[in-house]
């Protein structure tokens, strides 16, 4: 169960790519983990039921977090920064708040905890935050929340660290500036993000928000400073909404968004919602109550088992020759097979679905209404009919009497009901089963579960819970909200650990390169990352993971959401592992039975049998009981590898098998159950055979030669073993070289003949082994017991089951990972409040606090219109005009993104393109074309190095002077979008 996994900052990356993989819906996936429009209102509409069009996406989430740009070939995707930058907005807040506090104590102190003599400190957004009740209070009650070292809290100097790798890296000090276009343009630029250095209006945005923080009427119209409280208010001012209390809440997303009354304002705008069917949704677990559920599909599966099996009732019988070597009486057969299979998916579909959608009514968490009111009682009865009712009443329904010859039998009416074959058949009698009896006093206690959940639904829906006392608010407290919580407090946990992986990497990188004149925080961190990238530890196991369910860290750090299939499929294992009791007790019964009435005088000794079905049965037992228990271990550590990147995600090809048919996954509650039963009893059949052999009494003596030629054989080999521990010594201790090669040889040529023989067993143990595993791990669909060479018969896969598994298991991560979790919510926030949350000029801020803070995302930071360009479709011209256009021209879409879809092209392009298509390219051509490659290259890298030598020589001119003004401007130094261009039309070339 344990696994090696990456750790610090890489294995947050890696997660990010996965999440990144999750949200994508396009056939293939984009390796560059960008999100479009359409990924986002797909998202909205299943996990939230919000129907939004992809253009309202682009006008609203992307304009305001994808960087500006709302045209519909380039302005429709957010990249992994804006991702990145997109999650950290609460930690921001709380970071903002941290730093105002930091301040306000030290204030304090230096004033001798004098209250009015820092009243007039502007701190106008500090005191307005820091007065919310319960935001700035402690997750623990009985201690202060402190500055740095919590969990989910940012430290209170995180702002101003980022700050100062910021200007230093620019400027050349650490000391603030004022906030000019000029020092703007050369911090954009030294990120490499050129369009902005051109963006006058954005510039003038983005100083405008740092100016509402001079609040005094003689301070109006100054050049504000950018220091850390400057820097924190423009990375939050227009993501205030945000209400960061809400992660301890037990409430939906969807509730604190739309439901909360902090959030509602007039300007707030509605969105349109379908109803999703929330009570059985079980692609999120949308229900009210998990337990609910699981009880009410295991009592569907004991439902079907003690009342319907497999009788289609009498229902479409076809007179068929019982001579099946005819061919009319084969093809009758055929015909009876399809139309008794069809008959039982007639009764498992309406008798089933039918049962589990009326008892599932009003079983969510969506606000109350009278129709719910109406669907929680008529649930109740319906409860009623299907698991108590038919415990204590005997009947058939849609019963078949069978025909009976008058002349022989007088018509009996009791003996034509008794043998009449029936859909459903509750009676019971002194011929029905122990095992079936024991199975409906479960389904009764499973009805009864299910009542008093049904009733506890019911009066959270129309009595109020304010005033009532803590126990009785937590058995009304929906366990989906409970569980939404957990996910609100992982995603803060996780996040804040992003944070402050992301920051031992620059203190680790200090504290080994120091900070010098000649390289930046920028280049260092980059250096130290990659370092770190091959730092793994152990995670995972049985015991961790109870372990952490029993503390509930699984739910609240590491935010795993167990799908409730396999929870349900988990219970109906335990059920049987139950239900082998009582059915032990009726084989006994018969063995009983068969002692001593029947076969007394030729049967062996009782003790013969019984021993062996005590023993086989025990082995059963432990088989069932370890397939319940490991099932949730497996899924946990199978979805930890998925993030942290141990099974490949956003670029690994066979992450495409479990994107698609995902509806398969309606086979892993069936699979789970009947995997288990086959599982135990072919293991019981099996032990059985083989204990009942060595306890036969004339079997005995072949038993104890069998065992003796086994004992000379492990004597044997141990000495072989012995023999060559102490030659291998001498000649071939370690790895593949030879130390006396001679020696070596000579034992390798006397173990070959030797083994030629010895083979033959460990051939036959590998059978027995190989036999075992796969009688044992015909229940486990979790896991791969075929390796993927062995699982390939052409182009068929043999095992299907563990790929279904790991669909369901992506299904609720792409719905219920705590980062896409925290993702809709901004989603939401953005599509109620439009312009009054989150702009363009926000996000730029908080785009530099990523490119500071985390700089090896610096790689995704992708262009527009990348994944639509087809590069087989892409030639150059005779002359170069296509390149040409493509270094030079100007980006049209989101800031620094060039798009290739949108170069046009000249009539003499395309004149030069059908000749190269009808009399082929000449060696001339490509000679002369490689050369403007060539010279292309050579200009671009000197245009490089000339604009970093000008921002480094500026910034050491102006360390410690006036930024307001500049010899010469950085707006000329790169032609507009050439970030992307320069960068990646390098690599195409």
């Amino acid at each position: 169960m344990k696994f090696i996994k990456p750790v610090g900052a890489n294995a947050d990356l890696r997660e990010l790519e996965y999440i990144s993989a999750l949200h994508q819906v396009g056939k293939a996936l984009r390796n560059d983990g960008s999100i479009k429009a359409e990924d986002i209102s797909k998202f909205l509409m299943s996990r939230y039921g919000i129907k939004v069009s992809g253009d309202e996406v682009l006008n609203t989430i992307g304009k305001g977090f994808g960087g500006g740009g709302v045209s519909e070939e380039d302005g429709d995707t957010i990249d992994l920064t804006e991702i990145t930058a997109l999650l950290f907005v609460p930690e921001l807040i709380k970071a903002e708040m941290s730093l105002h506090r930091d301040h306000l104590e030290q204030e304090k102190i230096k004033a001798g905890n004098s209250v009015n003599e820092i009243d007039n400190y502007e701190m106008h957004e500090c005191k307005s935050k820091l007065s919310e009740d319960g935001v700035w209070a402690s997750a623990t009650p009985d201690k202060i929340r402190a500055l740095r070292g919590e969990d989910r809290w940012p430290d209170s100097d995180l702002i101003e660290f980022v700050l100062k790798m910021i200007l230093t890296d620019v400027t050349g000090d650490d000391k603030p500036k004022p906030m000019t276009k000029d020092l703007l343009r050369k911090i954009f630029a030294f990120y490499q993000e050129h369009d902005v250095v051109e963006d006058e209006a954005l510039l003038d945005e983005m100083i405008s928000v740092a100016s509402k923080m001079n609040m005094d009427d003689d301070e109006k119209g100054t050049v504000p400073m950018l220091d850390k409280f400057t820097f924190a208010h423009c990375l939050t001012d227009d993501v205030r909404k945000y209400d960061v209390s809400n992660e301890r809440k037990c409430s939906t997303n969807f509730s604190d968004v739309f439901q909360d009354e902090k959030q509602q304002t007039d300007k707030s705008a509605e969105v349109k919602t379908v109803w999703t069917a929330p009570s059985i949704d079980y692609a999120m677990d949308a229900f009210r109550s998990k337990s609910f559920v699981i009880l009410l599909w295991v009592n569907w599966a004991l439902f079907f088992y003690v009342y319907m099996s497999t009788s289609t009732g009498g229902i479409g019988q076809l007179n068929c020759s019982t001579d099946v070597t005819t061919a009319n009486g084969f093809g009758c057969q055929i015909a009876q097979g399809i139309i008794n299979w069809l008959l039982i998916m007639t009764k498992l579909i309406v008798l089933g679905s039918g049962s589990v959608m009326l008892c599932s009514m009003g079983n969510h968490v969506n606000p109350t209404s009278p129709w719910t009111i109406v669907a929680s009682i008529l649930s109740l009865g319906c409860i009623c009919l299907f698991t108590i009712v038919p415990a204590f009443n005997d009947a058939k329904v849609l019963p078949q009497y069978p025909e009976m010859d008058d002349d022989l039998f007088a018509y009996d009416d009791e003996y034509a009901y008794n043998n009449a074959d029936s859909v459903i058949n509750t009676v019971v009698n002194d011929e029905t089963a122990l095992d079936k009896i024991f199975l409906i006093y479960v389904m009764v206690a499973f009805g009864a579960l299910l009542l008093l959940m049904g009733l506890a639904n019911l009066i959270s829906r129309t009595v109020r819970q304010e005033k009532s006392n803590w126990v009785i608010q937590k058995i009304l407290t929906p366990g989906t909200l409970l569980m939404e919580r957990n996910m609100k407090l992982a995603s803060s946990f996780k996040i804040n650990q992003i944070l402050r992986n992301a920051r031992s990497v620059h203190e680790s990188a200090e504290f080994e390169h120091g900070v010098g004149q000649s390289n930046n925080s920028y280049g260092r961190a980059l250096l130290a990352f990659t370092k770190i990238q091959n730092d793994t530890e152990e995670a995972g196991g049985f015991i961790w993971t109870w372990k952490r369910m029993w503390n509930k860290k699984l739910y609240t750090e590491d935010g795993i959401w167990l799908n409730n299939r396999m929870v349900q499929g988990n219970v109906g294992q335990l059920v049987l592992c139950i239900w082998l009791v009582p059915w032990m007790k009726w084989l006994y019964d018969i063995v009983e039975d068969l002692y001593n009435n029947f076969l007394v005088e030729i049967m062996p000794s009782r003790w013969r049998i019984v021993v062996p079905l005590s023993l086989a049965f025990c082995l059963a037992e432990f088989n069932a009981l370890k397939l319940a228990t490991s099932y949730t271990p497996s899924s946990v550590r199978t979805t930890l590898r998925y993030r942290f990147g141990v099974i490949g995600s956003l670029h690994d090809e066979e992450f495409q098998k479990v994107r698609t048919t995902v509806d398969d996954v309606s086979l892993i509650f069936g699979g789970m159950f009947w995997g288990c039963l086959y599982s135990s009893t072919l293991i019981l059949i099996g032990s059985f055979l083989v204990i009942g052999l060595c306890c036969f009494e004339p079997f005995l003596p072949v038993f104890l030669q069998f065992v003796a030629i086994v004992l000379g054989i492990i004597i044997t080999i141990g000495l072989k073993t012995l023999f060559l521990m102490l030659c291998r010594r001498k000649f071939h201790e370690r790895a593949y070289y030879r130390s006396n090669p001679a020696a070596a040889n000579v034992i390798g040529v006397i173990l070959e003949a030797w083994s030629l023989g010895v083979s033959t067993l460990y051939v036959l143990k590998r059978m027995v082994f190989l036999l075992f595993a796969a009688f044992v791990f015909v229940g486990r669909i979790d896991i791969p017991f075929l390796s993927e060479d062995a699982d390939q018969l052409g182009p068929l896969t043999l095992d299907n089951f563990p790929f279904t598994f790991r669909k369901d298991l992506l299904s609720h991560e792409a719905h219920r990972h705590p980062y896409l979790e925290r993702i809709g919510v901004v989603y939401m926030l953005k599509l109620k409040h439009g312009e009054g949350f989150g702009r363009e000029s926000g996000t730029s801020w908080r785009l530099l606090f990523v490119f500071a803070l985390l700089p090896w995302l610096r790689k995704y930071r992708a262009r527009a219109g990348d994944n639509d360009f087809d590069m087989n479709q892409f030639k150059f011209s005779k002359g170069g005009d296509i390149f040409d256009r493509f270094v030079s021209g100007k980006a049209d879409g989101l800031r620094g993104r060039t798009s290739l879809g949108r170069i046009p092209e000249s009539e003499e392009v395309n004149k030069d393109n059908d000749a190269e298509d009808k009399g082929g390219v000449t060696l001339e051509s490509l000679r002369k074309e490689n050369e403007l490659l060539r010279q292309e290259i050579e200009m671009l890298k000197l245009h490089v190095t000339s604009g970093e030598n000008e921002v480094q020589s500026r910034a050491q001119g102006s360390s410690g002077s006036d930024t307001g003004h500049s010899n010469v401007s950085l707006a000329t130094a790169k032609p507009k979008g050439a970030r992307g261009a320069h960068q990646h039309h390098s690599q195409d070339v």
